[in-house]
């Protein structure tokens, strides 16, 4: 007797309730960590006078963080694809809930950057392994549209952390609020560990060779649409993470005459606007390459225009005009997903997680060199007026956007022609 052996269903049928729900779960970690990350940028003024430090110290809080994230990306990506989205998200979300402990319990320098660095490894691993998600319970051609959403969500993560935090640091206490903080996030990882499947029940006729980590990393490295995605998240990313994660709340109350409130206020319309900008990119330009190119280049040249008119207007900028630099920034964030989207349809299936952690470290290369050279300037210039120090610590971060900006538009130009 021959035994049969059931077909595998087809892969058309990927994106269905269970795919909703297992991606959902892993989008709810990822909005978890955004609020943990987007955190200290909200607190900045109350963490200066908690651990009695300087700017510069603050900007090493956030380096150091942002800095471990960076230092994570391929492996978390190769994680990501050798040991599955279940296990990895959920550990994350445990060094998340410690990491916030941690932060909001200590008092010294040393627990808060022991804190902050916590942060930083539980939150590495959750993007790369969201999009893992993505990419094995959903069809190749709804790929991009699921990472804008993803990047939706993490947009709304940061919503949270920045009203809704300030009125909680203010009304709870900097105690109550860290550690309640890391509670929702201990109960998360509980529901991450028993909702989140590896992968749907389809199996591959053929499953892909288990390469070696070199290799694959080579691999991905060696695609065009790689590169170009990592100068892509570089330039679109990095600029909105270094101002809503740290420096748009000191910027807007000492250089800009903002309240504590109006600055959370204008923080809140950036993360709003990086909302709409991820609902646009994935639905105007993901799964579009010559569109989405275009698009992501355009809005590179406009980030480097407003950050041009943050760092030359002399004094305060009237309302109207910051309100519009903010947007463009938070809209330019949104469309720095269109990055994986390129990463993704240049390389195959069993490499996705390594290439979104490759072009990950695109846009938090760029912002911790940010943060970094921004509290260095600032510390250098205290001395001058508020304004004027902003505007030379401003600067760099031109700087390096048009760098990125460049190199983009080199290498999609290199790339058109395989694109026919």
């Amino acid at each position: 007797m021959t035994r049969t052996v059931p077909s595998a269903p087809p892969r058309s049928t990927r994106g269905g309730r269970t795919a909703w729900l297992v991606w959902g779960v892993g989008a709810a970690c990822y909005f978890a960590a955004m609020f943990h990350r987007a955190s200290l940028g909200v607190a900045a003024p109350a963490a200066l006078e908690r651990f009695s430090a300087g700017p510069a110290v603050l900007a090493v809080f956030s380096a150091l963080q942002m800095g471990v994230y960076l230092a994570l990306q391929v492996p978390a990506g190769v994680l990501a694809d050798r040991l599955g989205p279940r296990k990895v998200i959920s550990g994350g979300m445990l060094a998340l809930a410690l990491g916030s402990a941690v932060f909001g319990i200590s008092g010294s320098v040393l627990g808060g950057v022991a804190g902050r660095m916590l942060i930083g490894f539980g939150d590495a691993f959750m993007f790369t392994n969201v999009l893992r998600l993505a990419a094995h319970w959903f069809p190749p051609a709804r790929y991009g549209q699921v990472a804008a959403i993803t990047g939706l969500i993490g947009g709304l993560g940061q919503v949270l952390s920045t009203v809704p935090l300030a009125a909680a640091l203010h009304g709870f206490g900097w105690v109550p609020t860290f550690v309640g903080a890391a509670g929702l996030t201990l109960a998360l990882a509980a529901v991450a560990a028993g909702v989140i499947r590896e992968r749907t029940d389809e199996r591959p006729a053929t499953a892909p060779p288990r390469e070696r980590i070199g290799a694959s990393l080579r691999a991905v490295v060696a695609q065009r649409g790689t590169r170009h995605a990592f100068w892509v998240h570089f330039v679109l990313m990095a600029q909105f993470v270094a101002l809503t994660t740290l420096w748009g709340q000191p910027w807007l109350t000492e250089a800009q005459g903002r309240s504590r409130t109006e600055a959370g206020s204008l923080l809140l319309l950036a993360v709003v606007a990086f909302i709409v900008g991820s609902l646009v990119a994935g639905q105007f330009a993901a799964g579009r390459p010559l569109r989405r190119d275009r698009y992501a280049l355009a809005m590179s040249v406009a980030v480097v225009v407003a950050w041009v008119v943050l760092a030359g207007w002399p004094g305060a900028l009237p309302t109207p005009l910051l309100v519009v630099a903010l947007a463009v920034i938070g809209v330019a964030g949104g469309a720095a997903m269109l990055a994986f989207d390129g990463a993704r349809l240049a390389n195959a299936e069993h490499r996705s997680g390594t290439a979104s952690g490759v072009v990950n470290m695109g846009g938090f290369t760029a912002a911790v060199l940010i943060q970094l050279l921004v509290g260095g300037v600032l510390q250098a210039t205290s001395s001058l007026p508020g304004p004027t120090a902003y505007r030379w610590a401003f600067l760099p971060v031109v700087l390096l956007l048009l760098l990125g900006t460049v190199a983009q538009g080199l290498s999609r130009v290199r790339a058109a022609p395989e694109r026919g």
